[in-house]
């Protein structure tokens, strides 16, 4: 096998591609914006349909869309004139895929969705199609070739597809002001959900403090009791002042009188994180900052606290 043939292969596969989508990139108009309003305002679902390759792709779309708070569903054409056509309804969108817009497969379904004034997108290369000339709202790919050396295979067309696809998706999304919160509540479970969540799920709110009229014999017990290797020191405004670490301690150990207050050892601006900051982003700054507790704060009030192994356990 020649190895540079294969590389150059796959080279000019991924160009044809890239400068495929950069061409769509610059043909976005009009009819793009009404569908995204379209789908912004959506009363009811989107049914995305399409046959062959094309029905692969508007079957990721639907997962897509319904992953970001989208109702939406994959309606094969065929299973559409065979009796699946009751899941229409009248508020719904179909989203017809289709490279050449002459699929008779879809005709039926493009039947039923114009008597009962269903709002038809489609996405096509061919403007003059049938597909086109039933559509409300038409999305045309650019000229093409696919990126074998046949042009023959969907590559091209399939890439340019979705990608119009997640571009509707995303700008929809960035319209409804879709968030990692929204995002979260939608995928509780695996490894997403387990990215998503924040420092306010696992944190403990038993936070061991010491007022600013502690002594250090006072601060080591509160730290001995509540185990964070830490103990936080507030104002009578209940703000935080400063942190003792068990680290501190160490270092100061052959210079200390445990009746000493604790403000002669203490630090001042101890680092803290809001109870919406993401876990990952907790054990990133826990460890850039070489510190095994963090404290949760809001407005310099703590909150809770968490610690390294902790956040690691539930990233």
């Amino acid at each position: 096998m020649n190895k540079s043939r294969i590389i150059k292969t796959g080279q000019s596969v991924l160009n044809i591609e890239a400068n495929a989508i950069n061409k769509l990139s610059k043909n976005l108009d009009n009819e793009f914006y009404k569908a995204v309003v379209s789908i912004v305002n959506l009363k009811g679902k989107l049914i995305i349909s399409g046959v062959g390759k094309s029905g692969n792709i508007a079957a990721k779309l639907a997962a897509s869309f319904t992953s970001t708070g989208v109702p939406a569903i994959f309606l094969n054409p065929v299973d559409a004139s065979h009796g699946d056509m009751g899941i229409v309804s009248k508020e719904d969108i179909l989203i017809a895929l289709s490279n050449s817009g002459e699929s008779h497969e879809l005709s039926d379904l493009l039947d039923f969705s114009k008597k009962k004034q269903i709002k038809i997108i489609s996405i096509t290369s061919n403007k003059n199609s049938l597909l086109s000339k039933n559509s409300d709202i038409t999305l045309i790919l650019p000229t093409h070739k696919e990126a074998d050396k046949l042009n023959t295979i969907p590559t091209t067309s399939t890439t340019l597809c979705l990608s119009l696809g997640d571009a509707l998706c995303c700008s929809v999304l960035d319209i409804r002001n879709f968030d990692k919160k929204s995002f979260k509540e939608l995928h509780p479970g695996g490894k997403i959900g387990k990215k998503l969540k924040t420092l306010n799920e696992i944190m403990d709110k038993d936070i061991p403090i010491i007022d600013n009229k502690a002594s250090i014999k006072e601060a080591v017990l509160i730290m001995t009791e509540k185990k964070y290797g830490c103990a936080v020191m507030i104002d009578r405004n209940k703000k935080i002042k400063g942190i003792l670490t068990d680290g501190d301690l160490r270092r100061a150990i052959n210079q200390i009188n445990l009746n000493d207050n604790v403000k002669s050892i203490i630090k001042s601006k101890p680092i803290t994180a809001k109870k919406n900051y993401l876990i990952s982003s907790a054990v990133a700054l826990m460890n850039k900052n070489a510190i095994t507790s963090l404290i949760v704060a809001e407005k310099n009030v703590p909150i809770g606290i968490v610690n390294l192994k902790q956040c690691i356990d539930n990233e």
